[in-house]
């Protein structure tokens, strides 16, 4: 039976960005000209999720002007929530934590946890775990991509107060070897493991174009 409460998602964008160097790496911009974090709403914006809310940290005011104008210009058509992480230093169960919250106010059935450094991620690999996660009873819906698990994930509410637990560096993953879940996989795409936080990556990425989603 098809669940009629929403899916929402989560984006997971309040880190530092200290390994990529100078500029902020959701800032950085493909052969397009699209930012990292336009490139990451859009794969979302065209999924569906029925409401995001991006995660961002307290930093300095021209970059948090510059990264809250990327949300507000996404063009997106939903509900785009903003939320600062105050504690995003003491790793990323803090922002997870701020992303569930919010997902508890909008009464959601299912939180997608996305990642704002993973722009290749395209709406069909969305698209598919939520048709699993709305078909079946999994608890936690995973995209595998050649016997590898990747990004994003597909939490039911019922896990919620189990992610709110969280703290220190520790994601959502640490809670798969519960055995109680109900786990589901779904078929992904190479996108699902490919993340840019290095100065490396984000060359590689300042080459793409637009039509590299999947």
């Amino acid at each position: 039976m098809m669940e009629s409460a929403p899916v929402v998602a989560v984006v997971l964008a309040a880190g530092r960005s200290s390994r990529s160097g100078g500029q902020h790496k959701l800032l950085a911009r493909d052969a397009d000209g699209r930012t990292m974090l336009a490139r990451t709403l859009a794969g979302l914006c065209a999924s569906q999720v029925s409401a995001l809310c991006v995660v961002l940290p307290p930093l300095a005011r021209d970059v948090t002007d510059a990264l809250q104008a990327v949300v507000r210009e996404s063009g997106c058509g939903k509900q785009i929530d903003i939320r600062i992480s105050t504690a995003a230093d003491e790793g990323l169960a803090a922002s997870l934590k701020v992303g569930v919250a919010w997902a508890e106010e909008q009464q959601a059935t299912g939180c997608l946890v996305s990642l704002g450094d993973m722009p290749l991620v395209g709406s069909g690999v969305i698209d598919a775990l939520i048709g699993c996660f709305l078909a079946g009873n999994a608890d936690v819906v995973l995209p595998e991509w050649q016997g590898r698990v990747g990004n994003p994930v597909l939490w039911r509410a019922g896990c919620f107060a189990s992610l709110m637990a969280l703290a220190g560096d520790r994601g959502g993953k640490a809670l798969l070897s519960d055995p109680s879940l109900v786990k589901a996989r779904v078929l992904g795409a190479p996108s699902i493991l490919v993340d840019f936080d290095t100065h490396a990556s984000l060359q590689k990425f300042a080459q793409m174009r637009a039509a590299e989603t999947s």
